[in-house]
């Protein structure tokens, strides 16, 4: 009987990381792709000319920015810990279709680097902190969230044929989707398997990265 219960949370281990190592080898993927797209659009509002352009420069973006990339990941570690949490990064991300648009339609939203930072830190600590956040508190504030890193994605394609605005933010859609999503996944194992301690150190290390861009937003 006891052999049994072992074998089966070992067995329940093992599928647990092998998962894990999934979500995160697939995380790492598509930043090597979005790396690679950057190669080209080292400066995207200079290179985008038609739609395949627009479309690398989608999936590029999020990880060129790396406080961008930050906020995706915690927002998909939060999400991984609420009931219906799948709500958050669909959430996050629409915003930030919307707050792109904004941008093309000369719609201004200031102190939009500064905001973007001070949402990291939010998140960060919101990881670092043992009680569970509010599914309706998350989604507002992941929301808003999207609307200024929708707006600081904006300014790379203003001036672009059409053709390359969709292909861009179809691009941009996809690279922040997955890459939260599969953080979601990597939350709820991390949840599921009472390891505290990874979300803790994840959320430090997120902090000092909020706090670093904050004060370059700042000065």
């Amino acid at each position: 009987m006891f052999h049994t219960e072992l074998s089966n949370r070992v067995s329940e281990k093992f599928a647990g990381s092998r998962l894990l190592y999934r979500h995160v080898y697939a995380i790492a993927s598509l930043l090597v792709i979005s790396l690679l797209s950057s190669f080209r659009l080292s400066q995207p509002h200079q290179f985008i000319f038609n739609w395949f352009d627009g479309f690398l420069g989608g999936l590029a973006h999020p990880v060129l920015g790396l406080h961008h990339m930050v906020s995706v990941v915690a927002i998909g570690l939060l999400s991984g810990v609420v009931v219906r949490g799948a709500l958050i990064p669909a959430g996050f991300v629409l915003a930030t279709l919307l707050g792109t648009i904004n941008h093309l339609l000369y719609l201004n939203l200031p102190g939009a680097e500064t905001a973007i930072a001070f949402f990291t830190i939010v998140f960060a600590v919101m990881l670092a902190i043992p009680n569970q956040p509010n599914l309706r508190v998350l989604v507002l504030l992941t929301a808003t969230a999207g609307l200024f890193h929708g707006y600081t994605y904006g300014q790379a394609i203003l001036e672009t044929p059409i053709s390359s605005q969709v292909a861009y933010m179809l691009g941009l859609t996809l690279t922040q989707y997955v890459v939260a999503m599969s953080a979601r996944e990597i939350g709820n194992i991390i949840s599921v398997g009472k390891l505290q301690n990874i979300r803790n150190a994840s959320g430090f290390a997120f902090w000092a990265i909020g706090i670093v861009f904050l004060s370059y937003s700042i000065i």
